[in-house]
């Protein structure tokens, strides 16, 4: 499966977290029928990261800072919502 495949699938189940945010139900039934799918976990997840990449290129070019910039600043956000954490995800 190409990657541009695997990106549609990513833009399908963001599209459904976006429009259907109160039924999380439509989420997961997104996510499970790709999962099912031959190679679909793996192809989720590349889909996933795909997407994130073009994403953070958008930033980029819209917010003039580097990805790691857009990343830290990510990172800083959701470590301040969940204080029991340092950035980089490991317990204090």
């Amino acid at each position: 499966m190409a990657d541009d495949e695997k990106t549609r699938w990513a833009i399908d189940v963001m599209t459904a977290w976006v429009d259907h945010d109160s039924d999380s139900d439509f989420v997961h039934e997104r996510i499970a029928a790709y999962s099912s799918a031959p190679g679909g976990h793996p192809g989720l997840i590349t889909g996933l990261v795909n997407l994130a990449g073009l994403l953070l290129m958008g930033m980029e070019v819209s917010t003039g800072k580097s990805t790691p910039e857009i990343l830290q600043a990510i990172a800083s956000t959701v470590a301040r919502h969940h204080p029991s954490h340092t950035v980089d995800g490991s317990a204090p």
